[in-house]
């Protein structure tokens, strides 16, 4: 049987209904790789669907086979039952009885939360979801129509405030000791007690200083980079809709308490744990607590058993958002005594999560520590077999294996990161997440939410059809056969116009005439607009037309349909707008003149080939349908009545064409995701070129439920338009693209686009007109809008881990060759020809500093025309191994043909010594030159390719061992001995013909291989 391990930490499991398990799971938190590992695993259980495992709630929903038991699953996942609420209900209620009786304190003190855990088990607070919510008000002493009043919101406050568990932050303490835990530093105090030992004072203080000053670097790099990783979770306080004082407000979130009325509106993220009084339409996005796509429908009625939290329909959860439609809600739970703030509480005393980059380095640490003492003991016997002194060798030995293992590499990988953080945030560019700078550059595909990404969206209608009437509109005048209407128009007409002010959810202030504001989305707006200009009175017929009732659009329902009373008749008016087609199935008649006229056949291919006709011209396009009838509570079940079209316009973003082509050069495909229909995407997809000059491949999301999922993932991998998407079928799209391999990036910035921006592997949403939703589910957010930003953002990650390859590739090549010098002369019989104190500041000068500096490095100019980074491969694969090997060999071979002539010449000792230490340190320094590209040549480096951090770190590096040849205290503490001119000419060789070399066996530019 298969084992699935990673549940062994799991702390609970439950079965809210059939074919569904949710697993707690604190390992998951923040762990993307841990993410992975689960939903790979869990997909090879036959029975097992889908799985959507959440780093940010820690929690693993399992969707399955219906026709299995729930218990037969468990077992086989190896996961313990959780006793479900139920069992346990009547001592929770007798509990929760004499808590209801104990009223809500006068002073307005919050429930204090140990309280409320000993009223129920599991629970955080009564449940409030068995009961009205009067009970509710009346227990925090709050009114529906008044709210709290400022005093008690003042006074609650003292009480605590509204703010999630942070994670702890590193202290400066902390960091320093951090420096101080590694085993390179333990094998370097090993050495320096040893000198000690055997009377080598001066030795054993050189070593500490050197300790100290890697220390010291370490901690300035990872200071730094601890203040900005700690940024990412900078808190910002959302505004929020009150009723407070008896009057609607806006409020921080982070001052919500306990009795606070929360109005609910779309686009609204919830600011607490809250029982519903009033729900008109309202369904919620839940997925950043339960990992489900779907919005979640709500009621205010209270439930008569005890359900879990996901299907606690009367109830709503911190940093959920609501979707559709309207509410209010009492504040119940704030801060730490919410749902989320339970899950946040489990992880708040953790430390940052490392990134996937982070922890392939510290796994390649780790095994070149376990290389290096394993080469190291071999040093050490050939030296005992050799003859030379044991102590000696043992010495050595120590140092050598410091000098061999690349210490420098965490602070390499944090620096970078880090770095990357700031520059996008200087670019407009706000990273929420520290792993999503590395993961963009490793993006293949980029799937571009069509409205508000790759248009404005600033939607206006421009065209009207009616029976075989076309008007067109251009922003003032409502134009037909190029003359403007006066006020006569046509009953259809008029009917369209008066469907347009109804079936909307715009706000209209100022009077509702035509310089009135308009406050909703861009297509409500640009409706009311278009009946504005052409002279309906919007308050007034609201006035006249009261809404009774409202079906917003659902999963498979692209239409809205309201219904709102005609008080002069008595009877009931039924507006429809939405998808042509769909409200054309509605519709058994037809609107002309004043005549209501049965739909024929032909008539209805009419209608479908004008829709064609408008979606061509890149126009989304809505139907429009009515009902009258006698009766007030009709809900229009019956046959509608077609009124005509409305074709609405929203410019592409300018430049949005060059920004695909750029996509396109970098070897990143581009998917656009709309909910417009097929005609529509084609016509936009073609005008940007999405296909790359290829055919255009477009699928219809409607019918992904008659599509296999194997066939899914194939078909979206093919796919340049998705059409028709909802919400749900924009995460189906990311998962499909992700099963079948692909590194997705997702933008977007309506409430719709939330679940997909969370699962995508880099999630991108707008700041300036994006939902709060939207930006809390980002992991990137583009402070400007700028479709421009993406590529930068790209760019940068691409940068990045580009930089972080040329410093572990400078660290291991020279590493290796200090292993290799060391090696090569004992194999010899020659003794070493570095003393361990030359090892320690090789070390020093050579390592560290030009690593950090060169993972400072610009982007090479031709980073955007290599194909993007496989995030599978590793850093440091075959290839670049066998090329580190290659260059650490000829670095050696230098150092060692120095070493020879200096042996020839002046015999073993310290001025041999001495050439072959400043000839292999003068080669590394010149060999991070040449690792600042794999491709451009060093001599010959265009000014974007030049670092002046690289530069200043060799400088400073070469002036420190021209000092160590000079000062003579300092070398004599080295080992090393005056040299000549010959001398000199000898080290110059033996450090630049390895250079030479190196770049000669470069591959040229546009060779570089692929992933």
């Amino acid at each position: 049987m298969q084992s699935f391990d990673f549940f062994r930490h799991a702390t609970a499991a439950f079965v809210p209904c059939s074919g569904r398990i949710r697993v707690d799971l604190p390992s998951l938190y923040r762990s993307d790789t841990e993410r992975y590992r689960i939903e790979t695993g869990l997909l090879q259980h036959e029975k097992i669907s889908a799985v959507h495992a959440n780093p940010l709630t820690a929690r693993v929903l399992i969707i399955f086979d219906r026709s299995v038991s729930a218990d037969r699953i468990l077992e086989e996942l190896g996961l313990p039952v959780t006793p479900p609420r139920g069992k346990h209900e009547n001592e929770h209620a007798r509990k929760n009885k004499q808590i209801e009786k104990k009223p809500f304190p006068s002073n307005g003190r919050q429930q204090s939360k140990n309280a409320v855990k000993q009223a129920h088990d599991h629970e955080i607070y009564p449940p409030w979801h068995l009961h009205d919510p009067a009970d509710a008000l009346a227990f925090h002493k709050s009114s529906l129509q008044t709210g709290l009043t400022s005093p008690v919101v003042e006074y609650r406050l003292h009480h605590g405030r509204n703010l999630l568990p942070q994670q702890r932050t590193r202290s400066s303490l902390d960091i320093l000791l951090g420096q101080f835990k590694s085993l390179p530093v333990l094998l370097l105090g090993l050495s320096a007690a040893l000198s000690l030992l055997t009377g080598g004072i001066s030795e054993a203080l050189a070593i500490v200083a050197v300790l100290a000053m890697n220390g010291g670097i370490g901690f300035a790099t990872e200071r730094r980079a601890e203040s900005t990783i700690a940024s990412l979770s900078e808190l910002v306080d959302d505004i929020v809709p009150v009723v407070r004082d008896g009057k609607f407000m806006e409020a921080q979130a982070s001052h919500i308490v306990p009795g606070d009325i929360l109005i609910l509106m779309p686009g609204v993220r919830i600011a607490a744990d809250a029982r519903l009084v009033r729900a008109n339409g309202l369904t919620i996005d839940e997925s950043v607590l339960t990992g489900e796509s779907h919005f979640v429908a709500k009621t205010s009625v209270k439930l008569q058993s005890p359900a879990a939290m996901a299907d606690r329909v009367n109830m709503t959860y911190m940093g959920t958002a609501v979707a559709a439609g309207t509410g209010l809600a009492i504040v119940v739970g704030t801060g730490s005594n919410t749902e989320i703030g339970v899950i946040q509480h489990l992880v708040a005393s953790t430390e940052h999560p490392k990134t996937p980059i982070q922890k392939q380095l510290d796994h390649l640490g780790n095994q070149l520590v376990a290389i290096s003492v394993g080469v190291c003991a071999g040093v050490f016997v050939i030296g005992l077999m050799r003859g030379l002194g044991w102590l000696s060798m043992l010495k050595a030995s120590l140092s050598l294996a410091i000098a061999a293992v690349p210490e420098g590499l965490p602070a390499v990988a944090t620096t970078s990161l880090a770095r990357g953080v700031r520059l996008m945030r200087e670019r407009q560019m706000l990273v929420r997440r520290l792993q999503a700078v590395e993961t963009l550059g490793a993006i293949h595909t980029i799937c571009l939410d069509k409205t508000g990404t790759l248009t404005i969206n600033r939607m206006s209608a421009v065209g009207l059809i009616t029976g075989s009437r076309h008007y067109e509109f251009d922003g003032d005048t409502l134009r037909w056969q190029g003359h403007a209407l006066n006020e006569n128009i046509s009953p259809e007409l008029a009917r369209l116009l008066q469907i347009c002010v109804l079936c909307n959810e715009s706000e209209v202030r100022n009077g509702g005439s035509a310089a009135s504001s308009v406050n909703g989305s861009a297509t409500e707006n640009a409706l009311v607009g278009l009946a504005l200009e052409a002279g309906i009175p919007v308050a007034e017929t609201r006035e006249r037309f009261p809404l009774l009732d409202a079906e917003l659009r659902a999963e498979g329902r692209s239409y809205i349909k309201t219904v709102h009373a005609v008080p002069d008749s008595g009877g009931s008016l039924i507006a429809v707008k939405g998808s042509p087609v769909e409200v054309l199935e509605l519709c058994g008649y037809y609107q002309d003149g004043e005549q209501v006229i049965e739909l024929t056949k032909d008539q209805r291919l009419q209608v479908v080939q004008q829709n064609e006709r408008m979606a061509e011209k890149q126009l989304r396009v809505l139907g429009f349908a009515y009902a009258e009838s006698p009766e007030r509570n009709n809900t229009g079940n019956g046959s509608l009545i077609w009124v005509g079209l409305v074709g609405l316009a929203d410019p592409l973003r300018p430049g949005a064409e060059k920004v695909i082509a750029a996509l396109h050069g970098a070897g990143i495909r581009t998917a656009m995701v709309t909910g417009d229909q097929s005609a529509t995407a084609y016509a936009i997809g073609k005008s940007l070129r999405l296909n790359n000059g290829k055919e255009l491949h477009i699928l219809n999301s409607e019918h992904l439920d008659q599509i296999k999922h194997e066939e899914l993932k194939t078909l979206a991998a093919q796919a340049d338009i998705f059409a028709r998407v909802s919400p749900a079928r924009k995460l189906q799209i990311v998962q499909a693209l992700q099963e079948s391999g692909e590194v997705v990036g997702m933008t977007g910035d309506g409430i719709n686009d939330g679940p997909a921006l969370q699962a995508a592997d880099v999630g991108i949403a707008m700041g300036l007109r994006g939902t709060d939703l939207a930006r809390s589910a980002a992991d990137v957010v583009l402070k400007d809008d700028r479709l421009e930003t993406v590529l930068e953002a790209i760019r940068e990650g691409r940068t990045i881990t580009h930089n972080i390859e040329k410093a572990l590739h400078f660290l291991i090549s020279s590493n290796l060759s200090e292993i290799l010098v060391v090696l090569g002369a004992i194999a010899a019989g020659a003794p070493s020809p570095l003393t361990p104190l030359q090892l320690l500041w090789l070390n020093l000068m050579s390592d560290v500093l030009p690593a950090i500096a060169l993972a400072a490095e610009p982007a090479e100019e031709d980073v955007m025309q290599q194909p993007p980074r496989n995030a599978a491969r590793p850093m440091i694969g075959k290839d670049e191994l066998k090329r580190c090997t290659r260059e650490g060999i000829l670095l050696a071979g230098g150092a060692l043909a120095s070493y020879v002539y200096g042996i020839v010449r002046y015999g073993p000792g310290a001025r041999a010594s001495t050439i072959t230490f400043n000839s292999l340190i003068l080669g590394q320094l010149l060999h991070a030159l040449s690792c600042r590209s794999d491709r451009h040549g060093v001599l010959f480096a265009t000014p974007s390719l030049r670092n002046n951090k690289l530069d200043l770190a060799i400088a400073g590096s070469i002036g420190l061992q021209l000092l160590a040849n000079l000062v003579p205290g300092l070398r004599k503490l080295l080992g090393m001995a005056p040299i000549g001119v010959m001398d000199i000419a000898v080290t110059l060789g033996g450090a630049s013909i390895p250079l030479l070399l190196n770049e000669a066996a470069k591959k040229k530019p546009g060779e570089r291989a692929q992933g």
